[in-house]
């Protein structure tokens, strides 16, 4: 039974945003918490900041697997900076000093090395007209340096976010990812504009971000997905935080919730990371919310471990059968198929591992893990290259597919800008200039 101060703070939530999911529906995000809680304690998966920010941001709380997963992400830092290795602009989760991160007897300021970060990335957008990385990257870095207190400019960041399809579109696609992280970033430098003489600023940013949310409800389906099912989450929390700015009646909060839910039992957000970027929104909650927290008042685990079979339906022994096509149209070395059999539930990866295993000469493959899971280096020793711009794309026929090799969507922001790497064809990506 709740009590009454939970009561209380329920409704505010619900209050004041639009949506969120009810006591019946709360098995689907505990099962959520469970997949990135999972995650975080497995010894061979990647400290991922995402993963922590959604645990710190449900409502429910295990404080021992989040100091464990803080405790793996700053040694991850630290390990990274020794070997003079990129490490993301992601977020830096609450409860935690970002100006004093330390392992053994290093220490980091992480806020002063994302302002450094953040100086080379708009010098090279003014010597070249193109960030470092992606604006997608420039829109974490953003909203870090807002809710850590960090360096910026109000007016850089007005112009930054600017209507320019070059900034927003990947390979001819509107990216709903990377328009969900500007809005937030702006909307949170906007909250911190307190200064009267910001008022060309104010309203620079007011137009960006209403030029974007109408980009964005251009992409929602008639089932109130945005883009695609793992660019919801945070295109929701994007329309949360700019609620003031849309027009009554665009979007449906209710029923873009109810189609994600439907797709938790499916299996779509076991990936840790596609579960991270969708939790948050599941409670009405977004990454402006992070500080509010007070970390000081959360002790021990308040969120209970559900077995996969109390909440989800048993997974099917059938088996299908699958015509897998890996064929190099960059340099016509091969093209070679066969048909496999996999568990119907599979995911792509098994399917190229069942190829593999059937004839290893025509259907070798390397991978390299990451935070989406399972990404595909090369296939017949046919390398994704990042300076001649060749990857490697997922179709289903002639159609790219939303989803990649574990689940993972390949066209993510996230990854490198020029490094898109699926499975299925290869094939030579112009350099975007």
């Amino acid at each position: 039974m709740r009590s009454p101060l939970e009561f209380i703070f329920l409704l505010l939530i619900k209050g004041c945003l639009p949506c969120a999911v009810n006591e019946d529906q709360q098995p689907l995000e505990t099962y959520l918490l469970n997949k990135m809680a999972q995650s975080a304690m497995a010894s061979e998966a990647l400290p991922n900041p995402n993963v922590l920010l959604a645990l710190r941001l449900a409502q429910d709380h295990s404080l021992n697997i989040e100091r464990r997963l803080l405790k793996k992400l700053s040694k991850d830092a630290i390990d990274r900076m020794k070997n003079v290795k990129t490490f993301s602009s992601g977020h830096q989760a609450a409860c935690s000093n970002p100006r004093r991160v330390s392992d053994e007897n290093v220490l980091l300021d992480l806020v002063s090395l994302l302002e450094q970060k953040f100086d080379m990335e708009m010098k090279n957008i003014n010597n070249s007209n193109n960030p470092l990385t992606n604006y997608y990257q420039l829109g974490l870095s953003v909203l870090a340096l807002c809710q850590l207190q960090g360096t910026f400019s109000p007016s850089q960041i007005a112009d930054l976010f600017s209507p320019d399809e070059k900034k927003y579109y990947l390979s001819g696609q509107f990216s709903v990812d990377t328009a969900a992280l500007a809005i937030l970033a702006q909307i949170c430098v906007q909250n911190t504009m307190n200064d009267a003489a910001l008022v060309k600023e104010n309203r620079t940013i007011s137009a960006n971000v209403q030029w974007l949310l109408k980009k964005m409800l251009e992409h929602k389906s008639n089932r109130g997905i945005i883009g695609n099912m793992y660019s919801t989450g945070e295109a929701m929390q994007a329309l949360f935080v700019a609620d003031k700015y849309l027009v009554p009646g665009s979007w449906n909060c209710t029923q873009t919730l109810a189609t994600v839910l439907s797709e938790i039992p499916k299996r779509t957000f076991d990936n840790p990371m596609a579960a991270a970027q969708l939790l948050p929104s599941l409670w009405g909650r977004t990454y402006l919310d992070v500080n509010r927290f007070n970390c000081s008042k959360d002790k021990g685990d308040h969120f209970t471990y559900f077995a996969f079979q109390q909440i989800m339906p048993f997974a099917s022994q059938r088996s299908i059968t699958v015509m897998y096509t890996v064929t190099d149209s960059y340099s016509n070395r091969f093209s070679e198929s066969t048909t496999v059999t996999v568990p119907e539930s599979s995911v792509f990866f098994r399917v190229m591992e069942a190829a593999q295993e059937k004839d290893p000469k025509k259907f070798r493959f390397t991978y390299e893990q990451s935070q989406w899971g399972p990404y595909i280096t090369s296939v017949q020793d046919l390398r994704a290259d990042n300076d001649n711009c060749i990857y490697w794309k997922l179709l289903s026929g002639n159609t790219p597919l939303s989803k990649g090799e574990d689940k993972s969507e390949p066209g993510k922001e996230q990854m490198r800008r020029k490094m898109r790497r699926a499975v299925g064809s290869a094939r030579e990506q112009r350099k975007e200039n």
